[in-house]
């Protein structure tokens, strides 16, 4: 099964927000703002500290619907921690996360995320099917037993993604690129409205990236949310409209072609050495 053909070159004019005490120099790319109504997910001044420690210090961002957006940054850059907030999961310090205008204080079926596969127990004893029906667990209560509609429609994103022929196979038996396609059925199942993904490219086939990709694409032109976290800065620049530059704050957002410039990276990245890829993104 391949997904190359979903996959599209980054659109132009979306909206972006940065701070008002950017570094000088460094180039920010603002859009003209979207109606608020076309902006289903929006961070406002957020900031989450862990102790004395500032994971992430006054963001302010809007996701528009029908984009794919990624976060870019260094370790410890606040990219996970972003989209945790984003999901309702990790509480902000300060400032506020608002889903269609409404305060986000804790997780919505609306806002599907999807973790680090780093991060999960691939030895619970569960199969693939019971992983995609997971994707109903925030629409139901959770007295209400799954029926034959529910088993279909988890059948139906397993082969989405390739992997209905697997769907008893126990999930610790599965590859990096298989596991990682188990938690995209379970996305799917849950049909929300803003997909958050924490490196979905690391540690994966190249099928698997390809179906990634073109299923981003088909996501995006149904008018879905996409915001994901990487760090393969090619790969962003390939299949997002807009790239966010993070280190604990928001450094620039916008267009590849317009944010991926030198000094936007040296300001993210520090003293690390970063190729520019602005003149390969305008191509």
């Amino acid at each position: 099964m391949t997904e190359r053909d979903g996959g599209r070159r980054p659109r132009e004019g979306r909206s972006g927000t940065v701070p008002d005490d950017a570094d000088a120099g460094v180039r920010q790319s603002v859009d003209s703002p979207l109606p608020s109504s076309l902006v289903p997910l929006e961070a406002r001044r957020l900031s989450v500290h862990f102790g004395n420690r500032s994971a992430l210090d006054c963001v302010d961002a809007r996701f528009a619907a029908g984009e794919t957006v990624s976060l870019l940054g260094p370790n410890g850059a606040g990219k996970s921690t972003l989209l945790k907030a984003l999901a309702g999961i990790l509480p902000p310090s300060h400032g506020e996360v608002r889903l269609h205008g409404r305060a986000v204080r804790r997780p919505s079926s609306a806002i599907v995320y999807v973790p680090q596969r780093s991060g999960v127990d691939w030895g619970f004893p569960v199969s693939v099917l019971d992983v995609a029906l997971l994707g109903r667990g925030l629409r139901r209560s959770r007295f209400a037993p799954l029926g034959g509609r529910d088993r279909r429609d988890a059948l139906d994103a397993l082969e989405r993604v390739g992997m209905r022929h697997l769907a008893a196979v126990q999930i610790g038996q599965l590859s990096g690129g298989q596991q990682q396609r188990a938690f995209l059925a379970r996305a799917l199942v849950q049909d929300g409205a803003v997909y958050l993904l924490d490196e979905p490219f690391a540690g994966v086939d190249v099928p698997t990236q390809e179906l990634l990709v073109g299923l981003f694409g088909r996501l995006r032109d149904a008018g879905k949310t996409i915001v994901y976290a990487s760090h393969d800065i090619a790969q962003a620049v390939a299949s997002s409209d807009r790239i966010m530059l993070l280190n604990r704050r928001l450094v620039a957002a916008g267009p590849p072609a317009r944010t991926m410039t030198e000094a936007n990276l040296r300001a993210a990245f520090g003293g690390q050495a970063i190729v520019p890829v602005a003149s390969s993104a305008a191509s």
